[in-house]
């Protein structure tokens, strides 16, 4: 009887939307439950769906609907920051231009794998659309060993931007992008602007922030761009960002004392440009990692880290001879170029060899780089035969021993702050080595939504201020 009774409620409330609208577009506000359901039965092209103010507990939303460019249907807060989302709650987002914007989940956590998920089953998946200005907060599972992930992307042409993302303390990566079928591949996803906030130490594998794509799949091309996103003391696991598939482009990036690399685990011709990594001597604090073919790292600025091995300031891999896929892939044909690093204690190449992994970096460039070290120290160390490294154009500093006789320059190198802040050679003479002088450096505040407080931070670095 209840059942009928909801049933009913919902199409009644269909019907009073139907007729409210008319030929123009809806705009409805629900305060129940079975409200949203009905609205969300009843929405056409360009309607926007308001979840009234307050705390909906135990809330498994499921925002499904066929909008289009023009007229996307929109799930919105009546005040972005007054609904909070709480209990046993999560979102299932599928269909055709669909806007998700202004809610906080908080106190509380998925019942399934997932918060936010770009999908309501594995053949419904959502296109097309957008969410922003959505917070989780500390939305984790009582049990530290259960798996969740915050947000998974499927489908295609989807957008991830403005939203704040913190304190994930249980097992699972933050955020992930899935090519698990036809469906999601080839996906052309952005993921801009956001606010990664901080995340402890988990203790194992599967405390990536932000992961794209899986080993099974790593060939397969997910054209994903991430760009200009705050990566904030994202300490879960070695690997902040790990990338496993292809033609996927990480620029404009601000990686803050975070303990760990971006690395490029799986898959092909990726680029990693324009992005800044500020350690602040803090320890783990890691850089760039680099395996596999055709990868591209230019006009990156590293600081102040001190990770090492896997977790130096930048790591190029050794490989493993006809690579299982879920192993290490050979590095070739890649390129490192106008990159600087300073004041970093680990550059490693060749990295990682043994009896296993004894295939050695071929065919790959590394030129016009500038690495600085205030006091001279041993930064670079290489572990294997580096002859398939071609070295040419760079400029270092304060590094006790060269790994080529070909293709470094010694100088004594005196830096100043340039107007965004970072730190470059004095004089025109290394123009052309290391980041260029045109590199902008994302603010925090350019970053999630502005109504929700991020937590505090010394917001300094070498050569300037955050």
């Amino acid at each position: 009887m209840n059942c009928n009774h909801s049933y009913m409620s919902r199409l009644l409330w269909a019907f009073a939307i139907l007729a409210s609208s008319g030929a123009g577009c809806a705009d409805t506000v629900v305060k129940t439950q079975s409200e949203f359901e009905a609205a969300v039965d009843a929405a056409r092209p360009g309607d926007t769906i308001t979840l009234a103010n307050g705390v909906w507990t135990d809330f498994e939303m499921v925002f499904t609907g066929t909008g289009t460019a023009d007229k996307p249907i929109t799930l919105t807060a009546e005040t972005k920051g007054e609904v909070i989302i709480s209990g046993v709650s999560n979102l299932r987002i599928a269909g055709e231009y669909l806007v998700v914007s202004g809610l906080v989940f908080r106190d509380g956590y998925t019942p399934t794998n997932e918060v936010i998920s770009f999908r309501r089953t594995k053949g419904h998946v959502a296109n097309n659309s957008r969410v922003t200005e959505v917070v989780i907060d500390h939305f984790n599972n009582p049990e530290r060993n259960e798996t969740d992930f915050w947000v998974m992307m499927y489908g295609k042409s989807n957008r991830f931007d403005h939203n704040h993302l913190e304190g994930k303390s249980n097992s699972g990566v933050t955020m992930a992008v899935r090519l698990d079928s036809e469906l999601s591949q080839n996906n052309h996803h952005r993921i801009d602007h956001n606010y990664f906030g901080p995340r402890s130490v988990l203790g194992s594998n599967g405390g990536e922030t932000l992961r794209i794509g899986t080993s099974h799949y790593s060939l397969t091309d997910s054209h994903t761009v991430v760009e200009n996103n705050f990566f904030d003391r994202c300490n879960g696991e070695v690997e902040i960002i790990s990338n496993k598939s292809g033609r996927n482009t990480f620029r404009g990036n601000v990686f803050y004392e975070s303990r760990g690399t971006l690395t490029l685990r799986h898959g092909n011709d990726n680029l990693i440009e324009n992005n800044v990594f500020f350690g602040n001597d803090v320890d783990h604090t890691g850089g760039i990692r680099l395996i596999n073919k055709r990868q591209t790292i230019r006009n990156n600025y590293l600081t102040g880290l001190k990770g090492y091995r896997f977790g130096g300031a930048l790591v190029v891999m050794n490989g493993v001879p006809n690579s299982p896929i879920n192993r290490y892939h050979q590095v070739e044909d890649s390129l490192i170029e106008n990159n600087t690093i300073l004041d970093s204690d680990h550059i490693e190449l060749a990295a990682g060899s043994d009896a296993e992994r004894s295939a050695v970096p071929l065919t790959t460039a590394i030129r016009n780089n500038l690495i600085v070290n205030g006091e001279e120290i041993d930064s670079i160390a290489v572990h294997d035969d580096i002859s398939g490294i071609t070295f040419e154009g760079n400029v270092i500093s304060g590094v006790a021993k060269l790994p080529s006789d070909r293709g470094f320059e010694q100088k004594s190198v005196k830096l100043e702050k340039h107007s965004n802040g970072l730190l470059y050679p004095a004089g025109k003479e290394l123009a052309g080595v290391g980041v260029s002088r045109e590199l902008t450096v994302l603010e925090r505040s350019e970053t999630g939504p502005a109504w929700y407080p991020k937590p505090g931070y010394a917001g300094r670095f070498e050569g300037g201020e955050v």
